[in-house]
């Protein structure tokens, strides 16, 4: 038996590189999916299939992002670029990426904003992953509603994405924790989109502390994921 050790390498960057592998593999199996959806009948078309398809298609497209994301940010090379947005502008960009699904899904999705004029100040590209995490949850519990809300709160923006499901379990409930306690390969759920969501507001932190957090019971009475930034 040979007694040479394996040459040392560093994992986390492999496997940064083999999920970008993966993300440029998604790519093409997206755009070849979309090619033959097109030349199906329109019978097969429409059947529950393809919403399921979609649906885990952009839940794993998400999960390489945030992947590369939190191997970003262990390098400090993760691009950090806030601005002042419009928030029905950014609203309407995520419901569009989330459409085809949500209608194939028999659900409604729109949009509340306490001034049609309301402003936040953040990275849109980072927080676009964080709302894309939460719609895709939403829309995996929905009955029938989706609903964004954004309104002026305690000098900050406070953006919510509700919907009329079960609700999330008592255990999830309440303001996130920094650490990676969310994360459970245990469960059918590793809650990597809720840690990468808590980082991301973490650099929003200016002054006073972003918060994340879950909660129950706001209309349109299902669960209720809320980010608060400064």
């Amino acid at each position: 038996m040979s007694d040479k050790q394996p040459d040392s390498f560093d994992f986390s960057s492999l496997m940064a590189a083999t999920v970008h592998d993966m993300k440029n593999v998604m790519s093409v199996i997206q755009q070849a999916y979309t090619t033959w959806l097109a030349d199906l009948p329109e019978e097969y078309r429409e059947r529950a299939e393809r919403s399921l398809i979609e649906q885990e298609t952009l839940h794993l497209q998400s999960m390489t992002v945030q992947l590369l994301g939190l191997y970003k940010l262990e390098k400090s090379q993760l691009a950090f670029t806030p601005d002042y947005h419009l928030l029905d502008e950014f609203f309407e960009d995520q419901i569009s990426r989330h459409a085809d699904v949500i209608a194939a899904r028999g659900l409604n999705i729109d949009f509340q904003l306490d001034d049609p004029d309301l402003e936040g100040y953040f990275d849109r590209n980072l927080l676009e992953v964080a709302l894309d995490n939460a719609v895709g949850n939403a829309q995996r519990f929905a009955h029938s509603q989706i609903r964004l809300i954004a309104r002026h709160e305690s000098g900050g923006t406070l953006i919510q994405v509700n919907d009329d499901g079960p609700g999330y379990p008592a255990h999830m409930l309440g303001e996130l924790k920094a650490d990676a306690s969310s994360i459970s390969l245990g469960s059918g759920s590793t809650g990597l989109g809720l840690y990468f969501t808590r980082q991301i507001a973490r650099l929003h932190d200016n002054q006073q502390s972003a918060r994340v957090s879950l909660g129950n019971g706001a209309p349109p009475g299902g669960g209720n994921f809320s980010i608060w930034l400064p």
